[in-house]
């Protein structure tokens, strides 16, 4: 990932660093290195979207306006 970006739900800007191990997404809430150790980005974007695809951080504040559905169609390809 190099420009920020959550491989997991895509949310733009929510990772400090491009090294990411041990970063926690505030929004899917992926620990990296963690949980990305055992599972696929893919699948465990699946398991936040089964789960209603919540804002997961309780100290950091969604961004005004946020959309999960948008955050997620900006970047999913399309299906025939």
């Amino acid at each position: 990932m190099t420009d920020g970006r959550c491989p997991v739900c895509f949310l733009p800007d929510g990772l400090s660093s491009n090294d990411r191990y041990q970063e926690i997404c505030p929004c899917c809430g992926t620990q990296f290195g963690l949980d990305d150790a055992r599972v696929n980005h893919a699948d465990l974007r699946q398991k936040w979207i089964a789960a209603g695809h919540p804002w997961w951080s309780r100290s950091t504040l969604p961004p005004d306006g946020w959309d999960a559905e948008a955050q997620l169609n900006s970047q999913l390809p399309e299906t025939p």
